[in-house]
């Protein structure tokens, strides 16, 4: 190796300057390779944008009616949707299974072991075609769903109205499809008003207390999935009037303040999920028919049931504040009226 001849270059002053000089070299040779890392990025992620937002476009131009409310992509939350609409012909299971998917899952709601019960409208005998009854596979569907993500076991519970239970589940079907599904029956009768817990609802409006069945309250989550349909004294008959069927004496929510009575029940026992079935739905002389009847093939699931029933007063034409009782609980802050304010997903 050559040595400068110059003494003075091993000098403090000189060995400073070398590394100032090398650290500046090594600092932007760093500089360049990033940058090549970051702009390779930019194209291929400006590549994949374009190729994702082009099929996410078609999508919704395929799928999305134009009445329907602006969306927010599933995706963009980790847990889903907060608010689905599944379209279809054919069967409305299918729909419901789509419709909970596109929440996140039924994992969303369901753990391992935990004991679910479903609230269907089975109070009266006609099957699916009649408007009144909750569609059977779209019970089936939920059952399975929850079954899937491991429910320790899944209830269906209702208080049926005319006759006993046992007659009105074989009738409209869902007595079959809970036992397909691999799910059981506890429900009541139309005579009983004597298996409710007396149960105290703080802050309650029409009512400050409500016997309620235990099986509902005792449950780990609780799903309601009724049928969407016109009710001469409520308006419609969605996921929280579905709620009187937890209920001991029915007639006391009907006759102390029907709206206001359904809010304070919906306080107290607040479904985890609502999957409304609006397939083919009565649309005159509800609840029990018969009527006139209309095939809507829609599904609509949501983590918040008073966002579910908001949405389903639209495919009546009415709005959720002409609804007494979805206006009550959208007061009371049980949920959100403004539907559209939250992430929706169209599928």
């Amino acid at each position: 190796m050559n040595l400068p001849e110059d003494p003075d270059w091993l000098s403090p002053e000189r060995i400073e300057g070398a590394r100032k000089v090398m650290e500046e070299r090594v600092a932007r040779r760093d500089f360049l390779k990033r940058a090549c890392g970051w702009a390779g990025g930019l194209v291929l992620a400006g590549a994949l944008g374009g190729v994702i937002g082009c099929g996410a476009e078609e999508v919704a131009k395929n799928t999305a009616p134009a009445s329907s409310p602006a969306t927010t992509p599933a995706a963009a939350n980790p847990a889903g949707a907060d608010l689905a609409i599944a379209r279809g012909s054919g069967d409305p299971g299918v729909l419901a299974r789509k419709a909970v998917d596109a929440l996140g899952g039924m994992g969303r709601f369901v753990k391992p072991g935990n004991v679910v019960v479903i609230k269907p409208n089975a109070s009266f005998m006609d099957g699916p075609q009649g408007g009144t009854s909750t569609h059977p596979s779209v019970v089936s569907e939920v059952i399975s769903m929850c079954r899937q993500a491991g429910a320790g076991r899944v209830i269906v519970t209702d208080h049926c109205l005319r006759g006993d239970y046992q007659t009105c589940f074989e009738k409209n079907g869902i007595g079959a499809a809970v036992r397909a599904a691999g799910g059981e029956v506890i429900a009541y009768g139309g005579s009983d008003s004597s298996q409710g817990r007396v149960t105290q609802i703080p802050g309650g409006v029409a009512m400050r207390q409500a016997s309620i069945y235990p099986v509902v309250l005792d449950a780990d989550v609780f799903i309601t999935v009724p049928k969407a349909k016109h009710h001469s004294g409520a308006g419609l008959s969605l996921g929280m009037k579905n709620l009187i069927g937890v209920t001991a004496n029915m007639s006391n929510v009907h006759n102390n303040g029907l709206h206001e009575g359904i809010a304070d029940i919906a306080s107290v026992v607040r479904p985890d999920l609502s999957v409304i079935d609006a397939s083919i739905v009565l649309t005159s002389n509800g609840p029990g028919g018969p009527g006139q009847i209309k095939d809507l093939g829609t599904v609509i699931a949501s983590s918040d049931f008073v966002a579910a029933d908001s949405y389903a007063c639209t495919l009546f034409g009415m709005t959720p504040e002409s609804v007494g009782y979805v206006a009550a609980a959208g007061r009371r802050g049980l949920g959100k009226t403004d539907y559209n304010s939250l992430k929706i997903a169209n599928v």
